[in-house]
């Protein structure tokens, strides 16, 4: 796995990623700031999570299964060609419709899903390639409700790449509160 940004999402995307995926064995961290991907990497290792810091991203983005993405970037960083088969490229920072976390190859190449199916207009990371054309709103997959309730598959091969574009919403984090706080008992 690699997660691309070392802010405060950066290890719970990673915990996250590990929880609902056991076989992530290790975790590389890539931040325009060396020391703090070095600082996010040893916090992960406290926490018992095989972790180094990425000095190079297109050569991490090209090995990695798994990519998340948690930055304020307002550049492309993950290079959609680099993206190898079977790829998962998650897209959660970039929040405003001139924030690209990626360019338009990864929007080409993955099947595209989101968390939702509001604010697709809004962000970045669907407006810029929907405006060069790399994107259409049919090309959209589906979202999240889709693929827990079955109405689609979500990957179909395993040489296929999906994107997963999170656009936030309070509504997701009430969920999320209501979840953790009946895990914890509370």
């Amino acid at each position: 796995m690699l997660v691309v940004g070392a802010g405060g999402l950066g290890p719970h995307v990673a915990m996250a990623h590990i929880a609902a995926r056991p076989s992530i064995s290790r975790v590389r961290i890539w931040n325009r700031t060396w020391s703090r991907a070095e600082a996010l990497a040893a916090l992960l290792c406290t926490l018992g999570i095989e972790a180094t810091a990425a000095p190079d991203l297109d050569a991490a983005v090209a090995e990695a299964d798994v990519i998340s993405c948690v930055t304020m970037s307002r550049a492309p960083l993950v290079k959609g060609a680099l993206l190898k088969p079977g790829a998962h490229l998650d897209l959660v920072g970039s929040y405003l419709t001139d924030m690209p976390e990626t360019d338009d190859d990864a929007m080409r190449r993955g099947s595209v899903y989101t968390c939702c199916d509001r604010g697709r207009e809004e962000v970045g990371e669907l407006t810029i390639p929907i405006a060069s054309g790399a994107l259409s709103l049919d090309d959209i997959q589906g979202d999240a409700f889709d693929l827990v309730q079955g109405r689609r598959s979500g990957r179909v091969s395993a040489k296929e790449i999906t994107l997963f574009k999170n656009i936030g919403g309070a509504h997701q984090d009430v969920f999320t509160a209501a979840i953790l706080k009946q895990a914890a008992g509370l």
